[in-house]
């Protein structure tokens, strides 16, 4: 019983810290020559890194849900429900309830907790691993830097990994309980799996061969095996089935006010396959290079080979049996295939986005705490053991310093951050904040009119919510103006945004309504970037602009 509790206590500290580190409050190391080292606090707030452009684009579809109370699950992009609805509460408490109220903070909290609640969850399987790897694979979860990372990104993908980690949490207890409520806990992880992301099917299909090659295994080394019945009984799996299918229907219907969600949650597999080439193909080995090494030009490298080697370690520990309890060999062994199985899957298929990567990268983070503990109990002398862990725990500062780098200031949007993947520039952030500035001395105010022209505007829509009146002309993702191909017919906006792409185009239409031989004379312009190598042109009217310049600033 003491030793129950202290492991709760310690899986709950060690939570306490990933909530803490996940939103922004870091201790490192600083030494120079003249001071001698010493911890100092860092603070890296969640809205320190700019929206990337998907962040943008499900801030904006929850923001839909939130003002008009509309969803409709779109088969042809954006991924599963339960992301915008379970923002909701966010958005309630911490801002008016209204998207242009929301923040970043509002919306990045939620993977937060999520992230946080992975840790958490590893109370459920703590007598299948053992309590010393599940704190291990705590430590591992809290500091990753690809799991911190995407804990502060508004995106489903750390959902997608907590309710995956639920199911096979709640399954392993239904397996240890034989109880009916597990059951169903696991049938509505598995829904909610669903209702998150589509990619739900790999992880399905490879704890499914996961299951069947365990119960394998365990039969083959019992003298008399029990029947299949003794594992899962028939009722159970049919409750938790119904209880999965009904999570995943209430979720694709809008709750039962939009019946044809459910069958666009199966034909958007056809999409998905059809999208599967493009520019973010990239070789099977990808995923693994980046998490063993990676290094761009003069800045620093990134590794998360702690983990791909204790996890190695953990896998072999796991099929052949040492260094692991017998009581830990079912779960360990589950789990070694599942995630082999995982990462053969998202390496096989040609689409890869970084943050894909972290549905096999938890099994290897919950391998690594098993690889942990067999590592130090194979070492043969109690010296050895010492230094074994010592090495474990050097390596594991080693990570949370890189942690420390991928959030904070200087590399959180950097491109030498590997998982900073095309990701937006602060010059886009500024661009929003100017606009939003020109429309305090405007007669409009923030109903003012801006019209944006480019083939993607992202993440501008998120950072102009506040805006009342912005047209979006040649951006297919946008409701405002749809299917339009051609410049506005009015370019009378006094702010105009557009594409370099654009920019011909536009100008020749400007001279030719304004009679003027050079745009200057009609508007001050100037560039701001999106992303890495993509630009945008700001053009305001100069009666407009004179007056911003004329307003007086601020003092400081």
């Amino acid at each position: 019983m003491k030793r129950s509790l202290v492991f709760c206590v310690l899986i709950i500290a060690v939570a306490c810290g990933a909530l803490m580190f996940r939103c922004g409050m870091m201790i490192r190391v600083r030494s120079s020559r003249k001071k001698p080292s010493s911890l100092e606090y860092e603070g890296a707030p969640l809205d320190l890194k700019p929206f990337h452009c998907d962040e943008a684009n499900q801030a904006y579809k929850c923001g839909l849900l939130l003002d008009q109370g509309i969803y409709r699950y779109d088969p042809h992009d954006h991924h599963g429900p339960t992301l915008y609805y379970l923002t909701l509460p966010s958005a309630w408490l911490t801002s008016d309830g209204t998207f242009a109220g929301s923040s970043e903070f509002t919306f990045r909290i939620v993977p937060v907790i999520f992230g946080v609640g992975v840790v958490l969850l590893l109370l459920l399987v703590s007598d299948g691993i053992g309590r010393p790897a599940a704190v291990c694979a705590g430590i591992l979860t809290a500091i990753s830097p690809a799991m911190v990372y995407y804990s502060r990104y508004y995106i489903q993908e750390m959902l997608l990994v907590f309710f995956t980690f639920a199911a096979i949490g709640a399954g392993w207890r239904y397996i240890r309980t034989r109880r009916i409520g597990w059951a169903i806990a696991t049938g509505a992880a598995l829904g909610l799996m669903h209702a998150t992301k589509e990619t739900c099917i790999l992880a399905f299909a490879a704890m499914g061969a996961a299951l069947a090659a365990t119960i394998f295994l365990e039969r083959r080394r019992m003298d008399s095996p029990p029947p299949i019945r003794a594992y899962l009984k028939p009722w159970h799996i049919v409750a938790a089935v119904g209880v999965g299918l009904a999570i995943s229907v209430a979720f694709f219907t809008s709750f039962f006010t939009h019946a044809r969600g459910p069958l666009d949650s199966i034909l958007t597999y056809v999409g998905n396959a059809e999208r599967s080439t493009g520019m973010h193909n990239h070789p099977w080995y990808h995923y693994l290079k980046l998490l063993a090494y990676h290094h761009v030009r003069a800045g620093p490298w990134w590794s998360e080979g702690l983990i791909l080697a204790l996890a190695a370690v953990g896998f072999f520990a796991a099929i052949v049996g040492r260094g692991v309890s017998k009581d830990s060999l079912p779960l360990t062994r589950f789990l070694a295939v599942y995630t082999l199985l995982m990462t053969a899957g998202y390496s096989i298929i040609p689409y890869k986005t970084p943050w894909c990567m972290l549905g096999f990268l938890h099994g290897m983070i919950l391998l690594a705490g098993v690889g942990a503990v067999a590592l130090v109990r194979i070492v043969p002398t109690k010296p050895a053991k010492i230094i074994a862990s010592l090495l474990i725990a050097a390596a594991a500062c080693q990570l949370y310093g890189q942690a420390c780098r991928t959030i904070g200031r200087k590399f959180c949007a950097d491109q030498r951050n590997p998982y900073a993947y095309v990701h937006t520039v602060g010059d886009a952030v500024r661009l929003a904040k100017r606009i939003e500035d020109i429309a305090q001395v405007h007669a409009d105010g923030s109903s003012m009119f801006v019209t944006v022209i480019a083939q993607d505007s992202w993440p501008l829509p998120f950072y102009l919510r506040r805006m009342k009146h912005v047209g979006y002309w040649l951006d297919p993702h946008q409701p405002a103006i749809v299917g339009a191909e051609e410049l506005p017919p009015n370019l009378d906006a006094p702010v105009i945004v557009a594409s370099t792409e654009a920019q011909p185009q536009l100008e020749h239409v400007l001279k030719e309504k304004f009679n003027i031989s050079r745009i200057e004379d009609e508007f001050m312009f100037a560039f701001y970037g999106q992303r890495p190598q993509v630009l945008l042109l700001l053009y305001v009217r100069k009666p407009v602009w004179d007056a911003y310049m004329e307003k007086p600033s601020k003092p400081k």
